[in-house]
Formats: C-alpha cells, sequence, structure tokens
C-alpha cells in the first residue's frame, strides 16, 4: 500500500511539473523536454555534408534525443523536417505533415546532436532522463561573414589618388574625405559611401575609392567580406595630393 500511495505520488509531482513522466520497473524516470536547443550546455553545429551543398540540400532538421542522468545524449535519430508550430486560431495557419528529414542531412545532424551535452536534470531531488528534440538548421547559402578593418588606407595593394574637381578648385575647397566601403571576399571594392568631408570633394574620394584592390581576407581560412573606411586628404595648394 504504501508502495502504490508512493507511485501516485510521484506521478503527481509529475503532472505539476508539467512534464511528461514514465515509470519503469527498475522506477527510472523519463521526462519530456520538448525543443532542446536552448537548454544546452554545449551544442557543437554539424558540418555540412559537401554532397548536401552539392545538391543544394538545405532546411531545418529535427533530431530526437534521449539525455541520461548525467546530461549526455545516449540516443539520436533525425526523422522529420522541423517547422516551427502555428499558433492556435491564426487564420493563416495552414495544418502540414511532417516530411522525412533529407538523407544528406540526418547523418551530420545525428552526429552533432550526440557530442550534445546538458546540465543533469532533477525532480524531487532525483536525476532523470530527458527526452527531446533539438533543431539543426542547414543553409546551402550560409550570409557571408564580414569583419570590421577599420582605417583601410594601408592595407591597400592599390590606392589611386582622387582627381581634384574644377568646381572644388574654383572655391579653394579642400580637407579630409571619409568614405565607407565593403570588400568581398576577392579584395575589390563593392560599394562606396561618402561619410564626412566637403561636398564639392565627396563625389572624387568616393571614384577613387571604387578603384582600390585589397589582399583577400581570411578568417579561420575562410574569405571574409571586410567593412571599414578610406580617407583622402584634398588640399587646395597640391591637387595630386590625396
Amino acid at each position: 500500500m504504501k508502495k502504490m500511495l508512493a507511485l501516485l505520488s510521484l506521478m503527481v509531482s509529475c503532472l505539476l511539473a508539467g512534464a511528461v513522466c514514465t515509470v519503469g520497473q527498475d522506477r527510472a524516470l523519463t521526462i519530456n523536454g520538448g525543443v532542446l536547443n536552448g537548454k544546452a550546455t554545449s551544442l557543437p553545429k554539424p558540418e555540412y555534408p559537401a554532397d548536401a551543398r552539392k545538391e543544394n540540400a538545405q532546411g531545418s532538421v529535427a533530431v530526437t534525443v534521449i539525455i541520461d542522468e548525467e546530461g549526455n545524449v545516449t540516443s539520436a535519430a533525425a526523422a522529420m523536417n522541423y517547422s516551427t508550430p502555428k499558433k492556435v486560431g491564426d487564420a493563416d495557419a495552414e495544418i502540414s505533415e511532417p516530411t522525412p528529414a533529407d538523407p544528406l542531412l540526418r547523418e551530420a545532424a545525428e552526429k552533432a546532436a550526440l557530442s550534445a551535452h546538458f546540465t543533469p536534470t532533477l525532480l524531487e531531488g532525483r536525476p532523470v532522463k530527458v527526452t527531446g528534440i533539438i533543431v539543426y538548421t542547414f543553409s546551402a547559402s550560409p550570409q557571408a561573414k564580414i569583419i570590421n578593418g577599420g582605417v583601410l588606407n594601408g592595407k591597400a595593394l592599390t590606392l589611386p589618388s582622387p582627381v581634384y574637381p574644377q568646381a572644388a578648385r574654383a572655391v579653394n575647397a579642400s580637407g579630409t574625405v571619409t568614405v565607407q566601403i565593403v570588400v568581398d571576399e576577392q579584395g575589390n571594392v563593392t560599394s562606396a559611401q561618402a561619410v564626412s568631408g566637403h561636398p564639392l570633394l565627396r563625389a572624387a574620394a568616393v571614384e577613387a575609392a571604387n578603384q582600390v584592390k585589397f589582399a583577400p581576407t581570411r578568417l579561420s581560412g575562410e574569405p571574409v567580406k571586410i567593412t571599414g573606411v578610406i580617407t583622402y586628404n584634398f588640399a587646395a595648394a597640391k591637387a595630386d595630393d590625396k
């Protein structure tokens, strides 16, 4: 009788905690933790398989995992693609059946999930197992990385001098013009915009900045874009100064 009362008390505790619990013969507990990404202490990113990239395979893959009492993932199975649940009552919501995960992405997602780690979960002071899903998103066209290089004059391979405009010369316009630029992975300027300086000097500075060339920049072996500024100094007495 006491054992039955203890079991009933444990089940009530599970319900009050909002968890789904299962009790086996060994009295081991398993609770459902839902989406577990935000609860991980370590969540390595999956490697994007070369075959998947070649086939342009992409999407979000849900991996069902089991986490033991120490916070280690002991089982991982990617079966379905993941889509964000729609709100109840949303007029635009469409009920759709889950679709099988792309085979080219499943293995990478499962491998990453097995490397994840969590803080042990306790229920009434006892360590319990947790089941839930980890969601990984694969993109065939990941957003290019971009770093801020500050003042880029000294990093240029070629830095053409701007032409001193006749209109600026006529009014003796001079001073420093600062041009904000974006440099692509090949070292070419793809965007240039004057952000300060005399209005009559800005167009010439931008034209010169578009012709600047840099060596490609790499971060952790990957080519990256750079943003930064180039400054040009215009002196009325010397039209060729920069």
